[in-house]
């Protein structure tokens, strides 16, 4: 996903404490907005049994989807015996292929 970043200053010192306020809740409402965008288009991508990955603390799980819930979804790790509930937004769907040369380049072969 690319981005066009475009730096903006925007002048907040001369607000009142309830502008601020106010400002705090519109961007708060406008976060939310974006995040529940980025989690229905996830979810309309994702399958139950689908091999995905997502990055928790700088490591990156991967596992099978089991099951979609409006928000969150539910993935088995490769070990079969922990499970994760993690926003949708979070997990791309991973090719079988990628997924074996990550392994074998993991493994030092080729």
């Amino acid at each position: 996903m690319t981005e066009k970043v475009t730096k903006t200053t925007i002048d907040i010192s001369h607000l009142s404490i309830d502008q601020l306020y106010t400002l705090n809740q519109y961007v708060v409402d406008r976060i939310d907005e974006l995040q529940a965008k980025q989690d229905r288009e996830a979810l309309a991508a994702l399958r139950p049994g689908m091999t995905v990955q997502f990055t928790h603390d700088g490591t990156t799980v991967t596992g099978t989807l089991l099951k979609k819930n409006r928000k969150t979804v539910l993935i088995a790790n490769n070990n079969g015996k922990t499970h994760h509930k993690v926003p949708a937004g979070i997990v791309r769907s991973v090719s079988v292929a990628a997924l074996d040369l990550s392994q074998a380049v993991k493994n030092g072969l080729k």
